[in-house]
């Protein structure tokens, strides 16, 4: 029999920190595989980023504005490979991904050979606002090899995706509701090809 094992955890986790302590970023990773079956493979991976950046550039034509940027990341990924039969196999792919943020403190940089970060950049009123991105994408792959070296893909792929220019109140697990109403586009795929033997 297959001597691997059927459940395989993984976790990972990185922490920085600049800035004299007013950036810092963290990244965690957690991904589960289980091996249902010799012929069935899944996955699950978590994947979430908090970052908090002091120094975020914002959209402009010098490069010398800047904000306080609290930002959080979350995806879920899920994996299924299904082996049918030896010319027969399905894969599964699904994934939603939700990033916001919310800009704070605007600054304009005033002294960049400043040692002190006080001295090297100057608060200005602004209102910075924002973002929330959310996306949806799965894929579906039929492979059908229905004579040897001549293969048949059925592919189905759905999307769906919304962004607003500000964090909103919604937390997210609201985010992640909200994603699974958005309206999907779907593409439905067929490609054949055919070995000829001279």
């Amino acid at each position: 029999g297959d001597g691997r094992p059927a459940f395989v955890p993984y976790i990972w986790f990185n922490y920085w920190r600049g800035d004299g302590g007013r950036s810092q970023r963290f990244n965690g990773n957690v991904q589960l595989t289980y091996r249902i079956a010799s012929q069935v493979n899944t996955s699950l991976t978590l994947r979430a980023t908090h970052n908090v950046n002091a120094v975020q550039p914002l959209a402009d034509s010098t490069g010398t504005y800047f904000a306080y940027l609290n930002q959080k990341e979350v995806s879920l990924t899920g994996r299924v490979d299904y082996t049918l039969s030896t010319v027969l196999t399905l894969q599964l792919y699904a994934q939603p991904f939700v990033s916001k943020g919310d800009f704070s403190d605007p600054h304009k940089l005033l002294d960049p050979n400043a040692q002190a970060f006080a001295d090297r950049y100057q608060s200005y009123s602004a209102t910075p606002g924002g973002f929330n991105f959310k996306a949806f994408n799965s894929t579906t792959v039929l492979r059908w090899e229905y004579r040897p070296g001549s293969t048949l893909f059925v592919v189905w792929t759905q999307g769906r995706g919304d962004f607003a220019p500000a964090m909103g109140p919604r937390s997210l697990s609201g985010d992640f509701q909200d994603l699974f109403g958005l309206h999907p586009n779907n593409t439905f795929l067929v490609k054949a090809s055919y070995w000829i033997n001279w």
